[in-house]
Formats: C-alpha cells, sequence, structure tokens
C-alpha cells in the first residue's frame, strides 16, 4: 500500500513515545556490564555518504531498506537480517539466495514505514541513498544507520557488495566469495573462449514500453565482461544512457551485427508488460530475419538474477545460466 504522508513528516520528536520502549527494552538487555570487557570495541566509526556513524561491531538485528544489495548481501553472508525491503514483482527474494531467518519481515518494495522499524528495535540500518536520504534524520534517531551508493555509479558491484558486507561484519565471508566467483568465471571464460572468439553477443531486455541494448556498468552487462564476451558494435550507439540504448521497432534490424542474441522481460518495476512489448518486436519480418534468430543463437535469460541481481549469488547464478545456453546454441 502506498506510505502514510504523514510517516515521512514525522521528525525526532514525533518519535519520542515510539523510541521509548525500545530504549528502555535496550537498557535492559545491557545490563550493568559487569561481563563485558571494556578493551574491547563493540561499535566502530564508518563514514559514508551521509555522515559519519558509529554502528555494531557485530550487529544483531538488521534492517535493510533495499531490496537490491543490503537484501541480497545480508542474506549471502548470513547477517542477523530482521526485515528489509524486497523485490517487486513475482519474485520477492531470489531464488538463489539462503532463505531467510524465521521471523523475517519484508517492507514491500519502496514503502518506508517507520513506525515498523522502530518495532522491529534493530541495532543497525542499511540501505541505498536513494532510500535513505529523505529519513536519514528520522531512521538515525531509531538506530545507527548507513547509507551506500548503489553499483553502477562510477563503482563496480564487487566493490558495492563489499563495502555491504563490511558493514555487517563479514568481510572476510564476501571476499572468500568473491575469490570463488572470479576464478568460476575465468573457468567459463576458458570452457568457451573458442566459441566467444567467433561470436558477437547482444544482450537485451525489453521493459513496458520499449526494447534496450544494455551496456556499461549494470549487473548483468558486467557479468559478460567478466568472462571476455565480444560485444556486437550495436551496443556502443550513440544515444541512450550509459547503462542502456534504446531501439525502436523500425531500427530492431541494427541486431543484424550480433551473432548471438540474449534477453530477458522486465526486471525491476518492469514486470506489468514486456510480454507484449516483446511480441510486438518480434513478431515482425525485421527480428525473424536477423542472423542470429536465423542461427537459431537466442536464448532467454531470468531477470531476477541478470536485472535485480547484486551479490556473488547472483554473479554465479548469471555464469550457470550463460553456461547452459551457450552449451545449448549451435556452436558453428
Amino acid at each position: 500500500m502506498p506510505y502514510d504522508d504523514r510517516q515521512a513528516t514525522l521528525g525526532r520528536r514525533g518519535f519520542t513515545g515510539l523510541l521509548s520502549a525500545a530504549v528502555v527494552a535496550g537498557l535492559t538487555g545491557c545490563g550493568s556490564g559487569g561481563d563485558i570487557n571494556p578493551s574491547i570495541a563493540t561499535t566502530r566509526n564508518v563514514q559514508h555518504p551521509l555522515g559519519n556513524t558509529d554502528i555494531p561491531v557485530s550487529p544483531k538485528r538488521v534492517v535493510s531498506l533495499d531490496a537490491s544489495g543490503g537484501l541480497q548481501v545480508s542474506l549471502e553472508v548470513g547477517a542477523p537480517l530482521v526485515a528489509s525491503e524486497t523485490l517487486d514483482g513475482a519474485v520477492s527474494v531470489p531464488g538463489y539466495l539462503p532463505r531467510p531467518a524465521a521471523g523475517f519481515q519484508s517492507l514491500g518494495f519502496n514503502q518506508p514505514n517507520l513506525e515498523k522499524v522502530v518495532k522491529l528495535a534493530p541495532d543497525l540500518i542499511i540501505g541505498n541513498l536513494q532510500r535513505i536520504k529523505d529519513l536519514y534524520p528520522q531512521l538515525s534517531a531509531i538506530a545507527p544507520t548507513v547509507a551506500y551508493e548503489n553499483a553502477g555509479k562510477g563503482k563496480p558491484w564487487q566493490d558495492s557488495v563489499r563495502l555491504i558486507a563490511d558493514l555487517l561484519g563479514q568481510s572476510g565471508k564476501q571476499d572468500a566469495a568473491l575469490g570463488s566467483f572470479r576464478e568460476r568465471a575465468l573457468q567459463v571464460k576458458i570452457e568457451h573462449q573458442a566459441f566467444l572468439a567467433k561470436h558477437s553477443v547482444a544482450l537485451l531486455r525489453f521493459t513496458n514500453n520499449e526494447l534496450r541494448i544494455l551496456r556499461g556498468p549494470i549487473f548483468g552487462s558486467t557479468i559478460l565482461d567478466e568472462i571476455g564476451v565480444r560485444r556486437s558494435p550495436s551496443t556502443a550507439g550513440a544515444g541512450g544512457t550509459d547503462t542502456y540504448y534504446p531501439l525502436n521497432r523500425e531500427h530492431v534490424g541494427l541486431l543484424a551485427d550480433a551473432d548471438v542474441i540474449l534477453y530477458f522481460l522486465g526486471g525491476g518495476a518492469f514486470n506489468a508488460g514486456p510480454d507484449q512489448i516483446f511480441k510486438s518486436y518480434t513478431n515482425n519480418a525485421i527480428w525473424t530475419q536477423l542472423p542470429a534468430v536465423k542461427a537459431g543463437r537466442v536464448a532467454r535469460l531470468d531477470p531476477t538474477a541478470w536485472w535485480d541481481g547484486y551479490s556473488v549469488s547472483a554473479a554465479n547464478n548469471c555464469l550457470q545460466q550463460f553456461t547452459m545456453t551457450l552449451r545449448k546454441l549451435p556452436q558453428k
């Protein structure tokens, strides 16, 4: 349901009553501190786009206002995630991730509810800058709150997920997982190097209103780069954005320079009408005459990993899909 404007304008004063119970509970849980070694730090200071924040070294109750990195990295490294924003669409929590622990609460997609966050009694709140910035004063009154930039803004996704894991006190686990991913990507690159040397690839996304060639720092595109995929020249077309180039129906013929076409429908907030857009683009003579289509080198991918993915688990799932796809395509 839409977020209540009354909640969005709550200030620190409006939280006094809501926070009192959580504060009392926290103080009661801490006790006198007689069994705590004062020489061992329980908090550390981190700098982030909205300031400097003291956060727990080992958080116990994490809330994520981020359906991408916050949700996926928390589950991947086994952080104590009590609630999170989840993906919009048919899949709220990607199946390639470990399942949330019992009692986990979904916060929906882009529906920040401050009263609900208070009741969750978190000791750490994380989220991308887009979700956090307007509510930062209120969220900081509830628990230590840290914002971060999404991947794709000049920062590789590998750096972004490591940063999130570090906030959760799990950078070691994430480093190990990233190392394993790089080894696996190299294996995929070696296995398919002969095919990839001869064939260019276009990665497409059908949204609710258009066809886009994906490129640049967007997650799925970077996975192809990791395994040395040669992109078709049309991928670098002038116009669009750094992450995609739009194609109208009359210009689908530009994809004639791709030996292989990989595509997915929707992803993100585009889940209502991509099927119809897909049909409108592909049920015409221009599409059917594309060399990749005529050669049978067209394959559909899962948008949950290729678009909504934001973790090592998602990257490994993309590698698996890519490998299975190429093994089924004509090799000549």
